[in-house]
């Protein structure tokens, strides 16, 4: 299994990387938008109901985003380690890797509890309990969306590090 990533990666090596670096790029950015810019609009809105679906609006859509773009970036990580043989090189190079990929592996899981928030907020709008659905928009847009763009910054971060190797 080994051999055939290798010859994939041989094959394809500047796609591969292209789509790993388009797709953190694109997974930082969305996070940026709905951080710095979507959620000072959406604390400017009086209507309480308006204010809740719309942000849930934007939050399905950014999932809807974000799904196939983890599987990229996560699929290309997947084929530039092994294809680039980090395993037979230098052991701080590999070490490194694996922080890394700890990091998005715990990004991905960070946006599964974050899926699961969103859906309890939905829940909670079909029944009109807005506090429960203001506390689990607060939840994601103030801790966890900030927690993850902080991880993947740090990601990209070794990123750079490990490209200098």
């Amino acid at each position: 299994m080994n051999q055939v990533i290798i010859d994939i990666f041989e094959s394809y090596k500047l796609v591969i990387i292209f789509f790993h670096i388009l797709s953190a790029s694109l997974l930082i950015g969305s996070m940026f938008v709905m951080i710095f810019i979507i959620r000072p609009i959406n604390v400017k809105v009086k209507n309480i109901h308006y204010k809740c679906s719309n942000c849930l609006k934007l939050l399905k859509r950014f999932i809807y985003f974000i799904v196939p773009d983890m599987l990229i970036l996560l699929s290309a990580s997947m084929f530039m380690n092994v294809g680039m043989g980090f395993a037979y090189g230098d052991p701080t190079a590999f070490i490194m890797i694996h922080i890394k990929e700890s990091l998005w592996i715990f990004i991905a899981f960070n946006f599964l509890y974050i899926y699961k928030k969103y859906l309890n907020a939905k829940k909670a709008l079909e029944v009109e309990n807005y506090l429960e659905v203001q506390e689990n928009i607060i939840l994601i847009m103030r801790y966890l969306m900030p927690l993850n763009l902080v991880c993947s910054l740090i990601a990209v971060y070794f990123g750079i590090i490990i490209k200098g190797y």
